[in-house]
C-alpha cells in the first residue's frame, strides 16, 4: 500500500502554477526524501496533503482513502506535519507545551508524555523552559508534538534547516528510530548529504513539477563513477575520445573527466600513441548533489 498516491495533483494561485500535475506515490513504511529549489513545490504539497490547501485539480489517496472521500478526516487523524514553523509557547517547559497541546487537539488516548519526551531525547531537560532551548531542541519537541496522535505518517518541511551538524545527526537518529517503529516520513531538505544517509526512495521537484522518482538503491547504481585524467595539454583530445568511442565526458581547462565504464588501457594507449602526456589518473564518485543538478540542468 502507499501511504500518498497522487494522480495529476495540481495548484495554481491566480495565474501561476505552484504545482504542475504531480503523480507521486509514497511507500507505506519509507523515508521519502523530497528534494527541490526555493519554490519547487514541496511545501504546497504538504499543505494540500495534510487539508490546509485545497487542490486545484487532480487528486490523493492517503492510505488509499481519496481526499473527495469523507473517511479522509478520519485518516488525517492520524497524520501529522511540521510545515513551515513549529508552534511552541516559549514561556512554558516541554512537558507544559505537550500537555497543552494534547488537551487543544482534544485528544483522548492516554499518553505518557515522559516516555515521549525520552523518544525524541529531551527528558533530562522536560523542565526547562522552551526559550532556553537550541534549534535542534526545539524542532525535537516539534517531532514530539507531532506523534501525540501516534501517526501513521510524518510529514516534516526542512526540519533539518539552521542546526549545527550535532544537532542533525540527532534528528536523523530519532527520524530512523521513528520510521522503525512503522511510522512512514515524508521529509523535504536541501541538505543532500544528510538526506542520502536516511531516505529510502527520492522524489525530486523542480519548478512545481515532478521530474524524477527513485529509490535509494537506483541512486547509488545512477549516481555515475568518473576517472579524472590531468594532462600538461589537452588540445584534440576529442580525436582520441571518438577513437576509443567515448562520448559520455566534460573537458575543464586541462581535465578531462570521463563518465561510467570504458577500456582504460586502450584508453591510454591510444594516449601514449597521440603524444599526450599524462600528469594524474583520479578515480572519483559523482555526489548525490552533482547528480541532483545534472537532472535539474537537463530538466531546464
Amino acid at each position: 500500500m502507499y501511504a500518498i498516491e497522487t494522480n495529476n495533483l495540481t495548484k495554481k494561485y491566480k495565474n501561476k502554477t505552484v504545482v504542475d500535475k504531480v503523480n507521486l506515490f509514497v511507500p507505506e513504511g519509507s523515508i521519502f526524501g523530497f528534494v527541490g529549489e526555493n519554490g519547487a513545490g514541496k511545501t504546497t504539497i504538504m499543505r494540500l496533503l495534510t487539508g490546509l490547501s485545497e487542490p486545484s485539480g487532480g487528486s490523493y489517496k492517503l492510505f488509499d482513502v481519496s481526499n473527495t472521500d469523507r473517511k479522509i478526516y478520519e485518516t488525517r487523524s492520524h497524520i501529522s506535519a511540521i510545515v513551515e514553523s513549529t508552534s511552541l509557547i516559549p514561556t512554558m517547559n516541554a512537558l507544559e507545551n505537550l500537555k497543552f497541546a494534547y488537551l487543544y487537539l482534544g485528544l483522548s488516548q492516554e499518553i505518557d508524555f515522559n516516555q515521549l519526551l525520552k523518544t525524541v531525547g529531551l527528558i533530562d531537560v522536560g523542565n526547562k523552559k522552551v526559550k532556553d532551548y537550541s534549534l535542534g531542541m526545539r524542532q525535537r519537541l516539534g517531532i514530539a508534538l507531532a506523534l501525540l496522535n501516534e501517526p501513521r505518517l510524518l510529514l516534516l518541511d526542512e526540519p533539518m534547516n539552521g542546526l549545527d551538524p550535532e544537532g542533525i545527526a540527532e534528528l536523523r537518529d530519532l527520524l530512523i528510530n521513528l520510521n522503525k517503529k512503522g511510522i512512514t516520513i515524508l521529509i523535504s531538505s536541501h541538505i543532500l548529504s544528510e538526506l542520502e544517509k536516511i531516505a529510502t526512495h527520492y522524489g525530486i521537484l523542480s519548478h512545481g513539477r515532478l521530474i524524477k522518482t527513485i529509490t535509494s538503491e537506483e541512486l547509488h547504481s545512477d549516481v555515475r563513477k568518473s576517472k579524472q585524467f590531468v594532462f600538461k595539454q589537452i588540445d584534440g583530445i576529442e580525436k582520441v575520445l571518438k577513437l576509443e568511442k567515448i562520448k559520455e565526458y566534460k573537458i575543464t581547462n586541462n581535465t578531462l573527466t570521463i563518465f561510467n565504464e570504458f577500456d582504460l588501457s586502450s584508453f591510454i594507449n591510444s594516449l601514449v600513441k597521440n603524444n599526450y602526456n599524462i600528469i594524474d589518473i583520479i578515480s572519483k564518485d559523482e555526489s548525490i548533489e552533482d547528480y541532483y543538478l545534472s537532472l535539474l540542468k537537463e530538466e531546464r
